[in-house]
């Protein structure tokens, strides 16, 4: 049995940590001891005690700090000294010998813990290219002398990480050609759902939850889940949906959303949505499958920028799960290879979406109304790629490749 540091940016009270870090330690935590450092939204704090009493049974010792960003760079260097500061502290008394960092920031706090003991090996796992999403996202200037700081930094943690996952074949392509890394230093594994949290439910059920909903049998429901901000190109969202109510009365949109609900209504009210076939509402993360259940398909664009050719979108997974169609569009991670292999969904081109409109919405009314899918090609991808147990086996290949090299 290892002991293990894990280092998350993201929050275990946040619906991403519970299923992104959370569903795969619970399951490592078999036969390796975590010692867990997460950075909490203060908006979620009251959710503290619900992860404790999920974790409590398991070989996991929970840290955590408070995330802020309030003063910009300040904080974040302060966060970083927090938390190499107890790093350390858990490194030292725990006899630490492996470091999963999960993101950027979690990576320079394990190199930094690094640097005092060689004996350490850090596992730097991708979930995207940080500084060039900064840039996407305007949160840094390209070429500012920041920006020069961060991206050599990243660069850096790429080459000092004694393993590296990534969570698209894409990024790893990316990587590989940029530094030529050997094929087998950079492992892939992309985000993943547990079918026992994203389940199939009876059609009696789906009846009863519909209904207790306010839908009829007819309705069409077409799901959106978590933020609609940020990456999420939400406007033209908007015009496909109008565009599918437009040729089918029956269609209804779905927003399952806990924090933006003004700015939702803002660009509801913006496109002339028919408020009455819009529905906004929120639901914890251990009942989002019942909302996919009911639903005919899941839309969700991401912004095709260079940064998001490392991402892969968790919901997607869990759609997979559900057996639920997604609406999604190219550029993003991996997504042309699934959805073209797989029947599994559409694939659209956000920059056709105003003049194509109405043809996508006739194709995707089509299939849906005809319900032209097969539950195999759902189950093939998912035992494929998405199922977590498939993750499980790939990071204890790599705790146990980097266990040997301290032996």
């Amino acid at each position: 049995m290892s002991n293990i540091l894990y280092i998350s940016l993201t929050g275990m009270t946040e619906p991403l940590g519970r299923s992104q870090v959370l569903e795969y330690i619970i399951d490592l935590s078999k036969d390796n001891k975590f010692y867990l450092i997460s950075f909490e939204r203060e908006q979620d704090l009251e959710n503290i005690n619900e992860i404790k009493e999920l974790i409590k049974d398991y070989d996991i010792e929970w840290n955590y700090l408070i995330y802020s960003n309030k003063y910009g760079v300040f904080s974040t260097l302060y966060q970083l000294f927090q938390a190499v500061k107890l790093a350390n502290k858990l490194k030292n008394l725990h006899n630490v010998k492996m470091i999963h960092a999960r993101s950027f920031i979690p990576a320079i706090i394990a190199y930094i813990v690094k640097l005092s003991d060689s004996n350490v090996k850090f596992l730097f796992d991708v979930r995207g290219f940080s500084t060039k999403e900064k840039i996407d996202r305007g949160r840094l200037k390209k070429n500012s002398l920041l920006y020069k700081i961060l991206f050599w930094l990243e660069n850096l943690m790429f080459q000092k990480a004694d393993a590296l996952n990534t969570l698209t074949y894409k990024a790893k392509e990316i990587l590989e050609d940029e530094f030529k890394f050997d094929k087998d230093y950079i492992k892939v594994i992309p985000t993943c759902a547990n079918k026992e949290v994203f389940k199939i439910i009876s059609n009696k059920e789906k009846n009863r939850f519909k209904k207790s909903l306010g839908y009829k049998d007819e309705d069409i429901i077409i799901i959106h889940t978590g933020t609609v901000s940020g990456w999420y190109d939400f406007d033209k969202e908007l015009i496909l949906i109008n565009e599918l109510m437009k040729q089918d009365s029956n269609v209804r949109f779905l927003i399952l959303n806990k924090n933006e609900k003004n700015f939702i209504e803002e660009k509801l009210d913006e496109y002339n949505m028919d408020r009455k076939k819009v529905k906004i509402t929120s639901s914890s993360f251990s009942e989002v499958y019942k909302y996919l259940n009911i639903a005919s398909a899941s839309l969700f664009f991401i912004k095709p920028t260079e940064a998001k050719r490392a991402s892969a979108p968790t919901k997607f997974a869990e759609n997979v799960a559900c057996y639920l169609p997604s609406i999604t569009n190219s550029g993003v991670g991996d997504m042309e290879f699934y959805l073209e292999k797989y029947n599994v969904g559409w694939l659209v081109e956000l920059d056709k979406i105003k003049e194509h409109k109405e043809c996508y919405a006739l194709s995707i009314l089509k299939e849906i109304n005809k319900e032209n899918f097969d539950n195999s090609d759902f189950d093939k991808l998912f035992k494929t790629h998405f199922d977590k147990q498939i993750a499980v086996k790939k990071y204890n290949a790599i705790y146990e490749q980097l266990g040997e090299c301290y032996e």
